[in-house]
């Protein structure tokens, strides 16, 4: 059985701007082949055992050749995989999309182009600049910048008569031709252009000038590809329609958890900041088999350990009725949820497991049930407890260097920092250290003291204290 192939294109640097049909493919790849300028946060939508392969090109670094690329996708289709193709903007455009298409028709390899949002329209709008504009542009041209490796020159004399608005991409090694051939073709000097750097993403930098001045300007604030070109009239709208450079958290990157819900990743991302989410844990649930015979206390110390508990009255086929004389005690307050939704009320509920301990009076029969971080911390518990581990939960890919390259960091829970710093190498212990790392509540904080880690903690446990947070520390 040969698997298949999905061309996608994952658009600008924002995750969020990858499709919805895009999205869906990436969860269920077998195999990711991606390019350099992919934001490792979309590759966290992966499987747990997909593949990724990177096979990124930077100016005059080809690694691997695109012939290599080619051989890899047909390889592993054939091995009955279902490959996912990620590339940055649009396959199609100068994304050698329409090369490798080609190649695996002639392989019988079937496949499918999944669109991205290209550059050349979508980084131009997060520099408040429309491609088209009623009264300025009515048409648009794009060209590729890699002016020395081109296989066709570009029409110049055309290009300058162009009315519109032109794009060039990947042309930074040849802004100073491309604005001197369109002026020595006649191009008026005076034309508005721009320069937008790293579109979308936390490193995005515009500059204005004219075509006469563009080159040094962008010389002078130093700009570095990926880099977009444009050149007309459209340009002089940025000064309205720029959003994206005039949020309160642009610029900022900031390493979070990863969440299913990506709620505080949103509102962080609404306000301009880059986030960088951390790689998602996995659980694995252990079947246990539980003492039904003697009613007892049982200390539920997680969600999971209810779901586990129900499994193993299923699986032992122990009637509800049977346990009227059992108590029932949840640590935490999403325990508690869990427990309720499930139609058990609780006798007993303590806010996290010190209290609990310090509050349980000694008797034979307490159940604890939890992972297996949870219930080592009882080892040294003086109470006369059982102890059951129901799952191990931890970070078990490895976590890309990207998050020591934010500006902070910032911590929800006491849970996420624990699977985080559990994982870390006493050398990535140390870079933390350095870091700005915001938390809410005091467990959380705590998680954070038993490394020896200084912190900043939220007042209030809200998103309006958070954001006032991070704005206070980059201020410092």
């Amino acid at each position: 059985m040969i698997g298949q192939i999905a061309l996608i294109g994952a658009g600008l640097g924002d995750p969020e701007l990858l499709t919805v049909k895009g999205l869906r493919k990436i969860k269920h790849a077998d195999v990711i082949v991606y390019d350099r300028l992919i934001n490792p946060a979309i590759l966290n939508a992966c499987k747990a055992n997909c593949e990724k392969i990177y096979v990124g090109k930077s100016p005059d670094y080809h690694p691997v050749p695109q012939e290599k690329i080619e051989e890899i996708m047909i390889e592993k289709a054939q091995q009955g995989l279902d490959v996912v193709r990620l590339k940055s903007g649009d396959p199609y455009v100068f994304g050698r999309g329409g090369e490798e298409g080609a190649t695996l028709k002639q392989a019988n390899i079937p496949f499918e182009v999944i669109p991205g949002i290209t550059s050349s329209i979508g980084g131009l709008a997060y520099a408040g600049i429309p491609i088209t504009h009623r009264d300025l542009a009515a048409d648009f041209h794009v060209y590729t910048g890699h002016l020395n490796n081109s296989e066709r020159e570009i029409d110049w004399s055309t290009a300058a008569k162009v009315n519109g608005t032109l794009v060039f991409l990947m042309g930074m090694s040849g802004l100073k031709r491309i604005t001197e051939q369109l002026i020595v073709h006649g191009k008026d000097k005076n034309t508005p252009a721009a320069i937008i750097q790293w579109a979308s993403r936390k490193q995005q930098k515009t500059v204005v000038g004219t075509l006469e001045t563009i080159y040094e300007k962008a010389s002078a604030a130093e700009l570095q590809p990926p880099s977009l070109i444009v050149i007309g009239e459209v340009v002089t709208r940025r000064k309205d329609l720029n959003f994206f450079e005039e949020r309160p958290l642009y610029s900022i990157s900031i390493a979070i958890p990863f969440t299913k819900k990506k709620r505080m990743a949103s509102r962080l991302t609404d306000l301009g900041a880059e986030i960088i989410e951390l790689p998602p844990s996995s659980t694995k649930i252990f079947d246990t088999t539980i003492d039904f015979s003697k009613p007892r206390q049982v200390v539920f110390t997680d969600p999971l350990s209810v779901e586990t508990f129900i499994r193993a009255m299923k699986t032992q086929e122990v009637d509800w009725r049977k346990l009227a004389d059992w108590c029932f005690t949840s640590v935490g307050h999403h325990t508690g949820a869990v427990l309720e939704k499930a139609g058990i009320l609780t006798d007993t509920d303590y806010p996290d497991l010190t209290e609990c301990l310090e509050q349980l009076e000694e008797q034979s029969k307490i159940l604890f049930l939890g992972d297996s971080l949870t219930i080592t911390k009882l080892n040294d518990c003086e109470l006369s407890i059982e102890k059951l581990i129901t799952h191990e939960e931890k970070i078990t890919v490895e976590i890309p260097d990207l998050w020591q390259k934010a500006d902070l960091m910032y911590f929800p829970n006491s849970k996420a920092a624990r699977l985080f710093l559990s994982v870390l190498s006493e050398e990535q212990l140390a870079t933390v250290a350095t870091k700005k790392v915001i938390v809410m509540g005091q467990k959380t904080k705590e998680i954070f003291d038993g490394y020896q880690l200084s912190v900043v903690q939220t007042t209030e446990p809200n998103f309006e204290q958070v954001v006032e947070k991070i704005k206070k520390e980059m201020k410092r």
